[in-house]
């Protein structure tokens, strides 16, 4: 008598059971859209472009002379709203607003200790939002009653997060000191190798990305350590690389070709609710079918050891 081996979902149906999970706690989406909502109507935080510690334009001023496209560089920095690219411990989906648009008074940073307190705020309230949502998106996932166990869990995700993250950096740092002093020495002799060193080092931090990715999953869901889930990321992928590239293909074409509706929709006051609601929707089904992507593939390799 012969066993059936399940069958392995495939990515339709994956994306299909991470949206049924959504569904059976749409609240959730209240955490992303409250994020993205500030990242609409709050003060956008820039650097200072007129004195101060931070002051970008004398300091490289100071250096040498500069083009008129490191000018062009150099005000595009000073005026982008910088609250995205500091939230290095976000895993939620957000939208925000387009370059150009209309927003509050900016925030200046114009000091070390500011800049270094604007990083750590950012990065804590979107750890803490984070790992709460997380928790509730994989309570849904395994259709797990609410209760008030998940606001604990929450704090432990978070803790282990950390700690994977700086795992990761401890190893990143191990492996990739030796590469870079190599990279700097090739480009100081070389110039022209400039452009194909760093084109390997983004080569090579994007696999790493794409091995490592799976670890915020297997905190939440399976309750890892950091070190073992980083373990059970890279192996899944390992198993599962071209079903891994398929879905995060997937995820990038949906919230790029949605995020410009979203943004088109948001120019009046209507508009921007049904954006930030419905992109956080399809965010957050996208991020269930992720736990539900890992569940099932780390169930699969189970069974097969």
């Amino acid at each position: 008598m012969s066993i059936a081996t399940p069958k392995t979902q495939s990515l339709i149906d994956t994306i299909s059971t991470g949206y049924r999970a959504l569904n059976r706690r749409p609240w959730v989406i209240g955490l992303p859209s409250a994020l993205s909502a500030y990242l609409w109507l709050g003060p956008p935080v820039v650097l200072s472009s007129n004195g101060g510690e931070l002051n970008l334009t004398e300091a490289i001023q100071s250096i040498g002379g500069m083009t008129a496209a490191q000018q062009e560089l150099l005000a595009a920095v000073l005026t982008s709203d910088l609250r995205l690219a500091f939230a290095w411990l976000n895993f939620m989906p957000l939208l925000g607003p387009a370059p150009g648009t209309a927003l509050p008074a900016a925030q200046t940073l114009s000091s070390f200790s500011d800049f270094l307190l604007a990083v750590v705020l950012i990065n804590l309230v979107a750890l803490l939002m984070s790992s709460l949502f997380l928790t509730f998106v994989c309570g849904a996932v395994r259709d797990d009653r609410l209760h008030a166990g998940e606001g604990r869990q929450a704090l432990q995700v978070a803790g282990k997060l950390v700690l994977a993250l700086l795992a990761l950096l401890g190893v990143g740092l191990v492996l990739g000191l030796p590469f870079l002093a190599l990279s700097a020495i090739l480009i100081a002799v070389l110039p022209v190798a400039a452009v194909p060193v760093l084109l390997l080092w983004y080569i090579g931090i994007f696999w790493a990305y794409i091995y490592a990715g799976f670890a915020p999953e297997a905190i939440v869901l399976s309750r890892s350590g950091p070190l073992r889930a980083i373990y059970n990321s890279v192996n899944l992928v390992r198993r599962n690389l071209a079903a891994t590239l398929g879905l995060l293909l997937v995820t990038i074409v949906i919230t790029s070709g949605l995020a410009v509706v979203w943004r088109q929709l948001a120019s009046s006051p209507v508009g921007l609710v049904i954006a930030l609601v419905g992109s956080a929707y399809v965010g957050s089904g996208l991020s269930a079918a992720r736990i539900e992507f890992y569940r099932e593939r780390m169930a699969r390799w189970q069974r097969a050891v």
